[in-house]
């Protein structure tokens, strides 16, 4: 169904063709709907016989029911908002849009961001039209490394959540699968660990809560937001009951989510989990699980303030707090 020239010329002939044939399939179509189609028993069989596609042909089907039958509804139409005056008409949102874009922030994120900090409502698409009209649709290599570059600018307001499992045969007197749960200051990387044996959710939230309380206590540091992967003992976003959601809730922490299979969002937590096994793991036995939360408790005072950093300049992270 390609698009009309409704100007009157010589494809106003192709206009009634299409019309034609529009009303034709979609009175065969409501025989096959209402059962009293000869030679058809299913939708998809008429789609297939008749080399239709389903969503074009229901597109137009809806708007032509919707409209009264009206017939102008079976005309192709261009689709999509015209942007013609738009950079003339709202220049602090397009000055606006180019400070969010030249930090590296994608259309969907400058929607929301538009929203909350100028109460600017557009769409993703539109705020990708308008940036292909500015020609910055494409992010140059500049911008790339400045959006890897920004960082959160103090502590508390991005935390890091999640968990590691703890190799077999690394307490001896245990035959229970254990972990590690740990949650990891984007600013400062002030990190705290707990060990458990079970990552149901109900188990991760009291672990959770007690790692918040102790790098409130001791760093006083009080997350924002925390970011977690999708994990069911993580995640439940249309649940509020879910423990790990009601816990966020309660601290007024935001829930923020990692993309699927994209760890590298959660990255410090997870460059983290590669520095425990190298440094504590790796190759040591603990005769019970006792001993092995004395170490992990240890570890978390020493890599927080005695151990440098490399990610923030070789400083200690106790000191960023």
């Amino acid at each position: 169904m390609g698009r009309i020239d409704r100007s009157g010329g010589q494809d106003a002939t192709m206009e009634r063709r299409h019309i034609r044939s529009m009303l034709a399939h979609i009175a065969e179509y409501e025989e096959v709907k209402s059962k009293k189609h000869d030679t058809f028993e299913f939708a998809h069989e008429f789609y297939e016989a008749r080399g239709l596609c389903k969503q074009n042909f229901l597109k137009y089907y809806r708007r032509y029911i919707l409209l009264g039958r009206e017939i102008s509804a079976l005309i192709p139409h261009k689709t999509g908002r015209k942007f013609k005056d738009s950079l003339e008409h709202c220049p602090e949102v397009i000055e606006k849009l180019k400070e969010l874009r030249s930090k590296g922030y994608n259309r969907y994120e400058i929607a929301v961001l538009l929203h909350k900090l100028a109460e600017v409502e557009l769409s993703s698409s539109a705020v990708y039209r308008l940036m292909k009209k500015l020609n910055i649709n494409r992010l140059n290599p500049v911008i790339k490394e400045e959006k890897r570059r920004i960082i959160k600018m103090s502590a508390g307001e991005l935390g890091h959540i999640d968990i590691h499992y703890i190799a077999k045969d690394t307490v001896k007197q245990s035959k229970q699968k254990l972990y590690l749960i740990g949650i990891i200051d984007s600013y400062s990387r002030v990190c705290w660990l707990e060990v458990i044996d079970s990552i149901k959710a109900i188990n991760v939230a009291f672990a959770a809560n007690s790692i918040l309380l102790r790098m409130k206590q001791r760093y006083d540091i009080e997350f924002k937001e925390i970011m977690s992967d999708n994990g069911s003992e993580f995640a439940s976003k249309n649940n509020p009951e879910h423990p790990f959601e009601k816990l966020l809730t309660f601290y007024n922490i935001k829930h923020r989510y990692t993309k699927p299979f994209t760890p590298k969002t959660n990255g410090k937590i997870e460059r983290f989990w590669k520095t425990i096994e190298d440094e504590l793991l790796s190759g040591e036995q603990f005769e019970t699980i006792e001993e092995l939360k004395h170490y992990i408790t240890g570890y978390s005072v020493y890599y927080n303030e005695h151990r440098m950093h490399q990610g923030i300049n070789n400083k200690f992270p106790v000191n960023l707090c």
